[in-house]
């Protein structure tokens, strides 16, 4: 992928990293005890596969994009359906926890779309922006490498065979 084509394709291609389970537990450890955005830090994956690292202005600029949506509208959505599991058991409140899953996934992926948007030009410096963003966020080297790791590794198994049928 060249310039941003990368970007045409970064909701499938990160859905379907997600669907690694390794990748899937990764994600959530890093949203519950750093706070990070997956979504943003997916793209950054990607972005970083393609060869376009955005530098710290640019992600500062990316963190900046994301945190209003990320505030206003998916966390609550995210806080809603967490309360109501387990708790409200009727079918009726089974299914409207399930409207309310779903709205959040397509906020996500509609905050992923506005991310693509915005993504600035590429930076010269060559640094890893996933790994500037999880340093941001307090993870260690160490786990934020073990991160990009499991991310690769997923991304090889899930994303790669499905772009060579495409």
């Amino acid at each position: 992928m060249t310039g941003l084509a990368f970007l045409r394709r970064v909701w499938p291609d990160m859905c379907a990293a997600y669907r690694d389970a390794a990748l899937g537990r990764a994600c959530l450890d890093m949203q519950e005890k750093y706070a990070a955005d997956v979504p943003l830090l997916l793209l950054l994956c990607i972005a970083d596969r393609a060869g376009h690292g955005v530098g710290r202005a640019g992600l500062e600029a990316l963190i900046v994009e994301s945190e209003d949506w990320r505030g206003i509208v998916i966390q609550p959505l995210r806080h809603a359906r967490q309360a109501m599991k387990g708790r409200f058991t009727a079918p009726s409140e089974a299914g409207l926890r399930d409207d309310v899953k779903r709205l959040e996934l397509e906020a996500e992926r509609l905050h992923v779309q506005r991310l693509a948007e915005a993504f600035p030009p590429p930076a010269a410096n060559g640094e890893s922006t996933a790994l500037l963003y999880l340093a941001m966020r307090g993870v260690a080297a160490t786990a934020a490498t073990e991160f990009l790791k499991t991310f690769n590794l997923a991304y090889d198994a899930q994303v790669l065979p499905v772009a060579v049928l495409d």
